[in-house]
């Protein structure tokens, strides 16, 4: 499905030169829920702030929901303003003998995906029941587990008052995968192979990411 909200190269939101940017929400929607342990980001004041939290993702990439503690000063201000949230994927050091030709350079291969929308403060205790109990269902059904929260307990509904939740109304979604496909296919297998032999989480990942581009 092409994004409807992907913007190209030339957005103020992030450097996405061809070939790199990744235009399918179904893939873009897909990466973000496996790895959504994001980053929010925001501006107040002209200082800068972030947090680093676990988000929900819809099926369209319309909307993004997390909660924060109330104590994080970064919502405060932020109701009703523009925010940015980055899903950062697996990443890894490219070496230029890797491609074995003359005049390549050391780069960085990476995947992540960038969304901005207008962020919106929500304090209703149901609100944050469901983002809380969506959020734990999303995680515990990868482990096999059952937990849930029992809200008719004070401890666990006292917890409540301790944290806003929020929702961000998506209105740009920007995917950026960088695994070298400014190189011919066969440099690109060399650098795959090469990531292969290191045989590290992070470059088997970008190796399978590499081989996928040209499959």
């Amino acid at each position: 499905m092409q994004n409807h909200y992907f913007q190209a190269y030339g957005t103020r939101y992030v450097y996405n030169p061809k070939p790199f940017p990744v235009k399918d929400t179904d893939r873009l929607v897909d990466f973000a829920r496996k790895h959504n342990f994001g980053f929010l980001f925001s501006m107040s004041n002209g200082v800068p702030s972030v947090a680093a939290i676990p988000m929900l993702i819809d099926d369209n990439f319309r909307s993004i929901r997390g909660h924060l503690a109330l104590a994080n000063g970064i919502w405060k201000g932020l109701d009703g303003k523009e925010a940015l949230v980055v899903f950062p994927g697996p990443n890894h050091y490219i070496s230029p003998v890797w491609y074995g030709e003359d005049h390549a350079v050391p780069t960085w291969n990476y995947v992540a995906v960038n969304a901005t929308g207008r962020f919106k403060v929500l304090m209703d205790p149901m609100k944050k029941t469901e983002i809380l109990d969506d959020l734990t269902l999303h995680h515990e059904k990868h482990l096999g587990g059952e937990w849930a929260a029992d809200w008719g307990d004070e401890k666990y509904n006292g917890m409540l008052n301790a944290i806003i939740a929020f929702e961000i109304e998506v209105s740009n979604v920007e995917g950026k995968w960088k695994l070298s496909q400014n190189h011919p296919r066969d440099k690109c297998s060399n650098v795959s192979r090469n990531l292969r032999q290191l045989k590290t989480p992070q470059s088997l990942e970008i190796a399978d990411l590499m081989d996928s581009v040209w499959e």
